[in-house]
């Protein structure tokens, strides 16, 4: 009796917890850039800053392997700007963020890797 009421209590803990997926979500604006645990590197782009183009809200990076990647930002994407190398929080940044040369990553809304999802863009010292 008291080994299935426990089974039912961790269950019912396990169940009411929010997925793993969710808190990641929630916490990405503050993991710094290229540390996101399963994404960085796998799911996201991660380059320079080559060229921003606001008209059609594109922003084009030089990958670190060497090949270009572009992504289109849009009304839902999120820009963070990443203070870490600065000892700072990251905050919520915008279009005018994307500067070239600096070092962002982007993370896609589907397999296409056509609508960026989030960007993080690092910041160094001025």
């Amino acid at each position: 009796m008291k080994q299935s009421t426990l089974l039912a209590a961790v269950l019912a803990a396990f169940l009411a917890s929010p997925p793993l997926a969710y808190a990641q979500k929630t916490a990405e604006q503050f993991i710094p850039l290229g540390q996101s645990p399963g994404l960085s590197g796998k799911q996201t782009l991660i380059g320079r800053i080559e060229a921003v183009d606001p008209l059609s809200g594109s922003v084009t990076l030089a990958e670190e392997t060497g090949k270009p990647g572009q992504a289109r930002i849009t009304p839902a994407t999120r820009i963070w700007l990443d203070r870490s190398l600065l000892q700072l929080s990251n905050v919520s940044g915008g279009m005018a963020d994307l500067i070239p040369g600096r070092r962002a990553e982007i993370k896609f809304t589907d397999a296409n890797r056509r609508e960026a999802e989030w960007v993080k863009v690092e910041l160094t010292a001025p």
